[in-house]
Order: structure tokens, then sequence, then C-alpha cells
């Protein structure tokens, strides 16, 4: 239960971080992406992350067998929502620019690797 709680809160440092530093540099720069579509990615991005890390910690805590249904449950489910976000935010804004497939990837790059170094310690706890 404790590494939820310091994944939940490196998280949450880690997304206020990249909030901070976004609305900086895109305050500096000229950027075909709003304020509000930022955050709104990086809220979803880390939710979405919160979510894959719960599903896959119990796969990690459960025998070999159950543990792999476990992971690859939460590998899916991680697709699928990132999916549903990519097409819900195509609904919304009718159109995804350059700006924000940079974006969405670089954040999405960012907290993958920072949920998988989570999830490493976890195995090499067990």
């Amino acid at each position: 239960m404790t590494e939820r709680i310091r994944f939940t809160w490196q998280l949450l440092v880690l997304a206020s971080s990249l909030v901070l530093a976004g609305i900086l540099i895109f305050s500096r720069i000229k950027v075909d992406i709003s304020t509000m579509v930022f955050l709104a990615t990086v809220v979803s991005v880390a939710v979405i992350n919160v979510i894959t890390y719960v599903v896959m910690s119990a796969g990690i805590r459960k025998n070999s067998r159950e543990g792999v249904v476990y992971l690859l449950a939460g590998i899916g489910l991680k697709f699928l929502l990132y999916l549903l976000f990519i097409l819900l935010i195509w609904i919304a804004t009718k159109n995804l620019t350059k700006a924000f497939i940079l974006t969405f990837f670089a954040l999405y790059l960012i907290f993958t690797f920072f949920t998988a170094t989570h999830l490493f310690k976890l195995l090499k706890n067990k």
C-alpha cells in the first residue's frame, strides 16, 4: 500500500512540474496548443498511468500465471484508454495539430518511463 501512495505522490509532483514547465514554455514560444488542452492532456495521462499502475502492481503481487494476465490486461487497458482519449480530443477539437501530437507523445513517454521504473522496483522487491 505504501508503494501506491509513494507512486501517487511522485506522480502528482511530476505532473505539477510538467504543467508548470509547459505553461512557462508555451507562454514564451508561440505554440498551437491551448493551455486548457495541455492541462487536460497532462491530467488524462496521469490518471491513465495511475489506473495502469494499480492493475499492473496487483498483477505483480499475484502468482506467475495470474500475474501475467494482469500485466497484459494493464497494457491493453492503457492502450484502450489512450485511444479513447485521442478520439475524444479529436471529436472535441475536430483537428489534431502537430503541436498537440508532439506534446502528447512527449508526455506519454515521460509518464510511461516513470511508471515502468516504479513497476521494475516492485518486481525487484518481490
